[in-house]
Parts: C-alpha cells; structure tokens; sequence
C-alpha cells in the first residue's frame, strides 16, 4: 500500500496543483465520494494511491498522470471550478 500527498493526488485527479485540489476536496468528499485522507495528526496529508485510483475508476474519470487523450477531465475540472 503506498500513499500519496495532496501534489500527487491533483496530478492523478487532473487539479493543476494542488492548492487547487485543496479546495475543492471537503466538495469532492461530501458530493462525489472522494475517499477522504489518512487519519493522522502529522501534515501533510496523504491518501491511499489506491483509494484515489478506485475513486477514479469508479467515477469513469482516466487519471491525467497517465497517457490520456486531451480533455479527458473536462467535467470533473469544470465541477470544480464552481466550487
């Protein structure tokens, strides 16, 4: 099992950095079931690799770290946005 910060976490999920993701997370736990981080006491964050990519394939969303064709993420990013 390996774990991952939030900089990695918005590359897979398709956030441009992180700050980005931030933001939007407590919106993607409550409305999209986005698997919530580590329970810990120590930053940063971190979430289970393989949570996130459960998260994604259940969602129908390709991760952007790997190959994909342009847009791929286009309505998870335009989701976000609005938060």
């Amino acid at each position: 099992m390996t774990f991952i910060t939030a900089d990695a976490v918005a590359e897979m999920v398709g956030f441009e950095t992180a700050a980005g993701f931030l933001a939007a997370r407590r919106r993607l736990e409550r409305q999209e079931d986005f698997p919530p981080p580590m329970p810990t006491c120590q930053r940063p964050l971190k979430w289970r690799t393989d949570a996130v990519q459960a998260w994604l394939d259940t969602a129908g969303i390709a991760n952007p770290a790997a190959p994909t064709p342009i847009g791929a993420n286009v309505v998870l990013l335009e989701e976000a946005r609005k938060a």
